[in-house]
């Protein structure tokens, strides 16, 4: 089986190419750097095999989803771009839909005959230690700009407040 991975078969594609996908997947919340570097080493272990290429991978962040999935309200989404056979995808999502961590997925194609030595990959050392860190609690950053805001707002009334002190004796003296 390894001997035939990685291939496109396709009758219309060129020969000696690969086809050019993008994932985006939604992580648990909770999923710390260990989690997220195992599923790295993991999904890269699998490209090995299938004689895939990982392009590029990005960490998003924490965001709100837009309904609650799996009793999670938040989630935290990474970008995978990647090249590879047509057999790729398949072995790709059944490694996600093992991992605990991973609750959505979606893969797009993007191109077809692609020159796999035409792509140059932007996976180092150094990217994966940042795409592994977890990013800063969102609920932390709402605390700190609620924070922010009644001191802003007393600010603002004080500045407000003599410039409306002034009419009122105004209008006590004229009745």
């Amino acid at each position: 089986m390894a001997a035939t991975s990685g291939v496109v078969r396709s009758v219309s594609s060129k020969q000696g190419t690969q086809r050019e996908y993008e994932t985006v997947m939604i992580l648990r919340s909770n999923t710390n750097k260990a989690g997220i570097l195992e599923l790295v080493s993991k999904i890269r272990g699998v490209f090995d095999s299938y004689n895939a290429r990982l392009l590029k991978i990005e960490n998003w962040g924490l965001r709100t989803l837009a309904y609650p999935i799996k009793r999670n309200k938040t989630g935290l989404y990474m970008y995978w771009r990647f090249i590879g056979g047509s057999d790729i995808v398949q072995e790709f999502e059944r490694n996600l839909k093992l991992t605990e961590s991973v609750f959505r997925y979606y893969t797009v194609r993007i191109e077809d005959d692609v020159d796999p030595d035409a792509r140059p990959s932007e996976i180092t050392e150094d990217l994966l230690e940042q795409v592994s860190e977890p990013p800063p609690d969102p609920t932390v950053k709402e605390e700190t700009t609620e924070a922010a805001t009644p001191e802003a707002e007393q600010t603002e009334n004080t500045e407000a407040a003599p410039a409306e002190a002034a009419p009122a004796p105004e209008a006590k003296e004229a009745n």
